[in-house]
Parts: C-alpha cells; structure tokens; sequence
C-alpha cells in the first residue's frame, strides 16, 4: 500500500516522493523499470517522424566502434570516429542535405528555407565517445536532427529560415582532455595557443594529430561563425543521470549546463628502491597524490548540494612512474575535473584543491605543478527557447521536468553566440559513459518529434 502511495504521487505533476530511505528507493527505481509510467502524449498536427528509420540509422552508428562487450570507442580523430562521420555525410546526402564541412571536421548539413538569407536554425550534438562507452550520448542529438530535417523536408513542411543538422567534434574530452572541440571553435572560444596542453595517453599532441591530418594550426583562426548566421542552435540529449526516470518523466526542459575546471596535477619525488629506502627518507610522489584524492572527495561532498552549486570533482586519470612495484614512485600525474551549476561554487572548490595540492607538496617535501587544462563557466539557456518548448509540450500534454544538466555538451559553447535550448530524455539507472547505456526508443522518438516541432516554430516564428 506504501508503494502505491508513492506511485500517485510521481504521476501526479508537479510532486515528488519525499523522505525516501534508500530501501524503499531502490524499490521504486526497480518498479518504474519494471512498468512505465502513463504520460499523456496529445495528438499533433503536424507528421510523425519515423521513429523506425531513427533507430536504424542510431544502431548502425552504434556498431562503429563497438567492442566485444558492448562498449563503444570512437575517440576523436581516430579511424573508428572518422567512420562514423562518413556515414553521417552518406546519411545527409541521402536526405538531400546540402553538406559543409569546415577545417576541423565540423559537419553541416543544409535544408534551405524561404528564405536562403535568413539565419538558420542549427541542431545537433557529436559522434565521437569516451572509452568503452555507449551508443545514446551524442549520436542521439546528431541522428535525431537529421531524422527531425528528414521529415520536415519528405513532407513538405513550410519553413523560413534555413535548418541545419551538426556533427561537431571532439566534444569528448576522453583522448586530449580537452572537451567541446568543434563548437568552441565555431563559438570563437578557443584557440591554438589553448591546446598546447591537450596530449593524450600516448603523449601524442592534439596539435601533432591536426597536422598530420592536413589541418594546420592557422586554419582554426577562421572557424568561428558569424552570430548573424544563427538564429538558435538545439540539441537533443539523452540526461546521463536519473532524475527523469526516478520521477517518471520522460522529457527535460534544460535551464543552465554545469562547466568544469579541468587541470593537471604533477607531483614530483624521488624514485628509489622499495626495499632499501626507509618510510620516513621517502619522497613518495603516490602518496602525495592520494591525499589530494581524498581531499578532492571530501571537499566536494561538502558542496554537493544544490544549494552550494551542486559541485562534483573527479580524478579520472593517473599516471605514475616508474610504475613498477619494486620503486617508490617518483612522479605521479593526475587529471582532475571540477564542476558545478555556478561559478563561485566551481571556482571556490577549485581553489581550495589547487592550494591543498602546494600544502601536501610543503609537507611532504615533494615538488608539485598545476598545469590548467580547460576553464569555462557554467552556461544558462535561452528562457525563450525553454518558453517555447514548454508550451509546445503543454499543448502536447506531455510531461516534463525543468531542470539543470550536470554534464557538459556542446549547447554550452553555441549558447555564447546564439539562444541555445536542450531537451533531456531519461537514462535507464542514469547510467552513461559505459556499455549499460540505454534509452528506451519510443523516448527516443519522443524527444525527436518535440524537437522537429521547436525547429518549425522557432524557423517560422519572430525571434
């Protein structure tokens, strides 16, 4: 009877089960995967979009790349990514897209307008990946533009302003470190000079990898697009996290996008020989490193919430040398990533890491470098864009929740030259990242006819 209560009080909007002890919502989270929730979708005027040919089209891009577990590895400017992009251009041709493709890869495809002066409506996301991860986060938003375009073109659909399908690169940050590529290029946000610290696990420089695919440095110069072009920039998005399957919802309407401070923390000591050097003659550059680790827990568990900036740190890679289990390690190097919904949050915590990793250097007598990797501020969305897509949703009747995103996407570059709007579609258990990825297809679809009918309003309508 208790699980019934809590039930009726999801389905019912704008209310959300409280007090929840983790028993019981584990229980719930295995019911809701287990049946559903009814959410009432409202009959449209305009075609359906066909949601079999999206699914085709998203598994043949998710089995480039794919391992024997499932997992999916298309890092950026690797054979695999570039495979993937050629079927993207054959998909576009196919469509009768008008295809543009700029000194980094960039993909656009083109379906005119009216008006060919107009500004264009731009929508899209990326196809390359993290290691082992899974086939929904960016190809969803990619396949899903081009499906919305596709049907808008087979049908005949009036539009004015021009719409535009996207494939950007690099908005991983998993081979250089170094996220949102493509659309901070186009956003005029980064330069050459910023990627001399994007080297990847090899020690290979991103800047030697454009080389030797034909892109010099100077070519980026001319990347950034005239925010005159642009009359908005959407991108659909599966959540990464499970809030809207935790509250039943199957569409969220996306205020601001967290951004992170990423840098490198080099500690340096002295190898020596495990067995001869004694504990307290040590300069053991993987302690040092560890208690920075500890710190970075502790530190962001104290600002998780919401009300602090809902700030989350990570240290997603270490490398430590020798490496071997007969020597004191004698440098270690750690990849850190803070991140929150504000700035004072992020940079606060930000600070107080930095500054920790020169105290435990002090007291260990080790040295210690902090190399900046990327610096950006969390990004709000168009309240237009929000406007329009929940009114849309309201005449549809379909439920949805406003909410921020925690991860980063390339909405947060666009949004600096252009109104940016995001649509969230629920993860199963927000798993993402990892070869458990999964979003049901008729959310799917779902998320793609709300954003094929944001491109027709948002093209039609005074901006």
């Amino acid at each position: 009877m208790g699980l019934v209560r809590l039930t009726m009080t999801i389905v019912l909007p704008g209310h959300r089960p409280k007090n929840l002890n983790s028993q019981e919502r584990r229980k719930l989270l295995q019911w809701l995967r287990m049946k559903r929730l009814p959410t009432a979708n409202g009959p449209s005027a305009l075609p359906a979009i066909n949601q079999r040919r999206l699914m085709r089209d998203l598994n043949a891009i998710g089995r480039i790349g794919i391992g024997n577990r499932g997992g999916v590895t298309r890092l950026v400017f690797s054979i695999k990514e570039l495979r993937s992009r050629q079927v993207l251009i054959h998909l576009m041709r196919q469509a009768g897209l008008k295809i543009y493709i700029d000194a980094i890869g960039n993909i656009f495809g083109r379906l005119e307008g009216r008006d060919a002066k107009a500004p264009a409506v731009l929508s899209g996301s990326h196809l390359d990946t993290v290691i082992h991860g899974g086939k929904y986060d960016g190809p969803v938003g990619v396949i899903g533009a081009l499906e919305a375009v596709r049907t808008i073109g087979e049908n005949k659909i009036a539009i004015r302003s021009p719409l535009e399908v996207v494939c950007f690169v690099g908005e991983e940050s998993s081979r250089f470190g170094f996220s949102t590529l493509g659309s901070s290029l186009v956003a005029g946000e980064v330069h050459a000079k910023d990627l001399a610290n994007a080297v990847d696990a090899q020690g290979t420089k991103l800047a030697d990898v454009l080389s030797s695919l034909g892109i010099p440095a100077k070519s980026l110069r001319g990347l950034a697009r005239d925010p005159k072009s642009l009359k908005a920039y959407l991108e659909l998005h599966i959540e990464q996290g499970p809030i809207l399957e935790a509250i039943g919802k199957r569409i969220g309407l996306v205020t601001s996008i967290a951004a992170p401070s990423r840098f490198k923390v080099v500690f340096t000591g002295q190898a020596d020989h495990s067995g001869t050097t004694p504990m307290e003659m040590r300069k053991d550059a993987l302690v040092a490193a560890a208690l920075l680790i500890e710190f970075i827990e502790t530190t962001c568990r104290r600002f998780s919430s919401m009300a602090k900036g809902r700030v989350v740190g990570t240290v997603g890679a270490m490398k430590i040398e020798p490496g071997v289990i007969n020597a004191v390690p004698g440098r270690t190097e750690l990849l850190v990533d803070i991140r929150a919904v504000t700035a004072p949050a992020k940079n606060r915590v930000a600070r107080l890491v930095k500054a920790q990793a020169l105290h435990i250097a002090r007291q260990r007598t080790v040295g210690v470098e902090v190399l900046t990797i990327r610096e950006e501020d969390p990004v709000p969305l168009d309240k237009r864009l929000l406007r329009l897509t929940r009114e849309i949703c309201d005449a549809r009747q379909i439920i949805y929740e406003i909410m921020p995103s925690g991860a980063g996407h390339d909405a947060m570059q666009m949004a600096k030259i252009t109104p940016a709007g995001m649509i969230f579609i629920p993860s199963q258990r927000g798993i993402s990242h990892n070869p458990l990825e999964w979003t049901d297809p008729d959310d799917i679809g779902l998320g793609t006819q709300l954003l094929m009918e944001t491109m027709i309003r948002v093209a039609n309508e005074k901006f």
